[in-house]
């Protein structure tokens, strides 16, 4: 060979070796291919690639290997094509390098790679295995590989054991390789091993940062990966913050909170203007009930990155917590504003006007949502559960009829049959909870599914399987005390009124202050003639509802028992000035007045209301036939309370 093309192949090479791609390039160029050997042309093809000049290489090995069957330049090729996105290129050439020499650790590495970006993992895993035998000083990097494999198939067991045999030499390890393994060990939930794990990357991670080269030059050292699989590696430790964003979600996980925040102020310091860590920042103040300080946060991060929805998102939450549903709605709306097409934005404040009960808004919001988005089930429940919250149980069914349509469910089967409940559709609803059942068995252990049977089965009457319903709700749930006043409910219209009692006792003593459960007792007590003990529930029952009407009419009924007519006068007027349209207690009223007060004139207006408002769109005659049919007063009283009534409601509006 001529001396200016030994010097050029002596240049080319040295250059080549130390890195310097573009001179090393030039060289060659100078040596040219026809003049290199077979080993040569494949060093030359990766530099060339290596250059960008990736056509250019696969052309030299495609010319060499059209005269020679050469292992190298086979797995050389398959390795540029790997990169040019021809996996089935790829592994065809690794075939052949392959079934040429099957013992270098390169071409099942290689393979094993290419089998992996086409998603074929058992393949894969397959030919890792054989690279681990090939080669001692590659295990740590190979064993790392194949944990991303593993990871991809779900195998989180065995890649974990990958990592930690890749960790296993500290020597060699890279933080990469703890980070790793600390993902496979949450997966497991072993929180605690992973934190253990992680901290050794991070402690690693931290020390290589400080270096110049931000831990480049330890990187190839430590792996032999190529100057781009390097700066991947750097650009992934960046991309995760020095893995402290992963090490405050650990701390979450564990409900370490502080420690939480104290991993994202530490990576704040490091990367201070990553919004992704202010928007945690914000969320793990919000949890920690530091609102003012979540809010201000929040609020600088959605300034600098105004059009970034998860700062309007996360702002709105923190505002939603705080319960200022004036804030969070003018939050969405802003959001929407910039991002009108996002339908969960329009989601979030259909909610959010539901919260802060602005129904219509919140209606048609979701009506606008359902327009853009038909297809989602979801927006049909809420379309429903909008509807539930106005009444409309017609139009809540017909919205689950619809989620349902578009995916059958348990949850919405259960939630129609309630919209079908409300509407006394007893039958079509004990159809749902049958469907719901059929898709998801566990519903028969909980005991929310024994609790809406026995609710159907009451609506229709049948008290025996509404006990039988509700007590297998309570063995499921024996310390809920609304079981128990259902259960009792049921005792009580089948009659069996001491059961009815005891199931009062026990929802009462597991919360001594359930309005309804003392109601019920204090309306037992009366019906056994326990008129005291009647008269400390309903006192009780007065006192947790004071607005409520019903109460003061039983301590009305239960005074007037107990000969304490005055109270019983002082309840009844209470329930009037309450409900004026409650006839009873006018009636209730006049009697007292009659018969214990002697006061004929109280009576009489009593009487005359109690026609007013009793009598509904009866004529004349059918009201006074009412009055008739009613004992305790005389004629005379009778005669008056009728010419009362005509007198002062003859011409009424209240009867026009």
């Amino acid at each position: 060979m001529p001396v200016v093309y030994s010097i050029a192949r002596w240049m080319a090479k040295r250059l080549h070796k130390r890195q310097k791609l573009q001179q090393s390039l030039r060289w060659y160029e100078r040596w040219g291919v026809v003049r290199m050997s077979s080993d040569e042309r494949v060093d030359y093809a990766g530099l060339l690639h290596d250059s960008g000049k990736s056509e250019q290489a696969v052309d030299v090995l495609s010319k060499l290997l059209a005269k020679e069957q050469h292992a190298h330049a086979y797995e050389r090729r398959a390795h540029i094509y790997n990169e040019m996105g021809k996996e089935e290129e790829a592994i065809a050439d690794l075939n052949d390098a392959i079934l040429l020499d099957s013992g270098p650790y390169i071409y099942w590495y290689t393979r094993a790679i290419t089998h992996h970006d086409r998603g074929e993992y058992e393949l894969s895993v397959r030919d890792f295995k054989e690279a681990l035998e090939r080669r001692e000083d590659s295990k740590a990097s190979t064993y790392y590989e194949m944990g991303n494999v593993y990871m991809k198939m779900g195998s989180f067991a065995e890649a974990e054991a990958c990592y930690r045999e890749s960790a296993s030499n500290p020597a060699k390890a890279i933080p990469h390789y703890y980070f790793r393994q600390a993902q496979a060990l949450e997966q497991m939930n072993k929180t605690e091993e992973a934190q253990d794990a992680l901290s050794k990357g991070i402690k690693l991670q931290d020390e290589w940062r400080r270096l110049s080269d931000l831990g480049a030059a330890m990187l190839k050292e430590r792996t032999n990966y190529s100057p781009a699989a390097v700066a991947s590696f750097l650009k992934g430790a960046q991309d995760e913050y020095g893995f402290r964003l992963f090490e405050s979600k650990l701390h979450e996980a564990k409900g370490e909170l502080d420690a939480a925040l104290s991993s994202v102020d530490e990576a704040l310091r490091q990367y201070p203007n990553a919004a992704e860590l202010q928007l945690r920042k914000g969320s793990l103040l919000r949890q920690l009930d530091r609102h003012s300080e979540a809010v201000e946060v929040l609020t600088l991060l959605k300034e600098n990155n105004p059009l970034w929805l998860p700062a309007y998102m996360e702002l709105s939450t923190a505002y939603r917590t705080l319960g200022t549903h004036d804030e969070m709605i003018s939050m969405l709306q802003s959001a929407k504003k910039h991002f009108p097409e996002h339908t969960v934005v329009r989601f979030w404040l259909a909610d959010a006007y539901r919260e802060a009960g602005r129904d219509e808004e919140a209606r048609k919001e979701n009506e606008e949502l359902t327009d853009m988005e038909p297809n989602d089930p979801l927006n049909w429940k809420q379309n429903a559960e909008i509807n539930i919250d106005a009444d409309r149980y017609g139009e809540a069914e017909q919205a689950y009829t619809k989620a349902l349509q578009l995916e059958e469910t348990a949850d919405f089967y259960m939630r129609r049959s309630f919209s079908r409940y409300m509407e006394d559709r007893y039958e079509e609803a004990m159809m749902d909870i049958q469907s719901a059942i059929k898709l998801d068995e566990s519903l028969l252990k909980e005991s929310k599914t024994a609790y809406a049977l026995g609710e159907l089965y009451a609506g229709m009457g049948n008290w025996e399987l509404a006990e039988a319903e509700y007590s297998r709700a309570l063995a499921q749930e024996p310390d809920n005390p609304q079981i128990y006043d259902r259960r009792a409910r049921s005792r009580f219209a089948a009659e069996r009124i001491t059961d009815a009692l005891a199931d009062c006792n026990r929802g009462l003593q597991l919360d001594g202050n359930h309005a309804r459960l003392t109601w019920l007792r204090g309306l037992i007590q009366y019906r056994l003639d326990d008129h005291e003990a009647a008269l400390i529930d309903s006192l009780a029952y007065s006192e947790l509802l004071p607005d409520d009407s019903q109460g003061h009419y039983n301590l009305g009924l239960i005074y007037n028992h107990l000969d304490r007519h005055d109270e019983a006068i002082a309840s009844f007027s209470k329930v009037i000035e309450l409900n004026p349209f409650e006839a009873q207690a006018y009636l209730e009223r006049a009697s007292l007045w009659y018969h214990h007060s002697f006061d004929r004139i109280r009576a009489t207006d009593d009487l005359a209301q109690w026609l007013l408002y009793a009598g509904g769109e009866k004529p004349y005659g059918d009201r006074f036939e009412m009055l008739n049919e009613i004992r305790g007063f005389d004629d005379e009283m009778r005669t008056r309370a009728k010419e009362h009534f005509l007198q002062v409601y003859g011409n009424s509006q209240y009867l026009s």
